[in-house]
């Protein structure tokens, strides 16, 4: 077992979720948020522990099998959910951490389910947080990290993938398992994206928002229910984008991985 690139990996992982935790810093501070500290300290921490296991436990070979795979994961949802209730545990929105890690745990897993029982009262930045765990869990943070590697190939980064990605094809399309895992993720953002414009235009059409709200509002909507999660971030949602959030999370249920083989030109040649 190599335990250093286990450990190793999970440092890395932590500083990806530093990265990712600028997006809801940005929220904070674009609403002018006194949660903006919680973020900016949780980055900190995420950073620091990061930083740690990925010196202390730099690997003298980077060479893994399955086994390390599956491992790495299950260890990488566990440091990701218990640093990533800490945002919500700073600032007191939640005040105990066990409830802030249920649902960052539910969050990261989309599971989708809560203990609030008053959305709106929460800041636009955790706001943002807490639907953001949706669409990171629903990719995988691992193919993220995978994604964002300028080495990831060999059989250990398919290792990694075949791990995290769910369903029956977990091999990778083109010789670089990075190169797999952008062409995920550009499927994925996209798709982002397009709901983002169609909730958007929805809101804006029935003078529900302004355009800049109805942006924010699509946004928010959208990073929850692309992954058929549904963390909503109002108590009502009116039927109309109610609707359009039915059809999205159906369409969230297809599979990335198996319409990639199927668009792959090397699919449909003869054999």
């Amino acid at each position: 077992m190599n335990y250093r690139i286990i450990f190793h990996m999970a440092g890395r992982v932590l500083l990806a979720e530093a990265g990712l935790l600028v997006l809801p810093l940005a929220v904070s501070f674009l609403y002018r948020e006194d949660c903006a500290w919680a973020v900016l300290a949780s980055m900190a921490v995420a950073a620091v522990l990061g930083g740690l296991l990925t010196l202390l436990a730099r690997p003298r070979s980077r060479k893994f099998f399955s086994r390390e795979g599956y491992i790495i994961v299950a260890l990488a949802w566990v440091l990701l959910s218990a640093v990533g209730a800490l945002p919500f545990w700073f600032s007191r929105e939640i005040p105990s951490y066990a409830d802030a890690f249920f649902e960052t745990v539910s969050g990261f897993t989309t599971t989708g389910a809560s203990i609030l029982t008053d959305v709106e009262a929460m800041s636009h930045g955790l706001l943002f947080w807490r639907s953001f765990t949706h669409w990171v869990g629903g990719m995988g943070v691992l193919v993220l990290f995978l994604a964002l590697l300028p080495r990831a190939s060999g059989a250990g980064a398919v290792y990694l993938m075949r791990a995290e990605l769910p369903g029956p094809i977990k091999d990778k399309l083109v010789p670089r398992v990075s190169d797999t895992a952008k062409l995920l993720y550009s499927m994925y953002i996209g798709l982002t994206v397009l709901e983002t414009a169609l909730i958007c235009t929805n809101l804006v059409i029935q003078g529900k928002l302004l355009f800049q709200d109805a942006l924010v509002d699509a946004a928010f909507e959208t990073v929850s229910f692309m992954t058929t999660a549904g963390y909503a971030t109002t108590d009502y949602t009116a039927w109309p984008v109610f609707s359009q959030m039915i059809l999205w999370m159906l369409l969230g249920r297809l599979e990335l991985m198996p319409i990639l083989v199927m668009l792959s030109p090397g699919t449909w040649k003869e054999r």
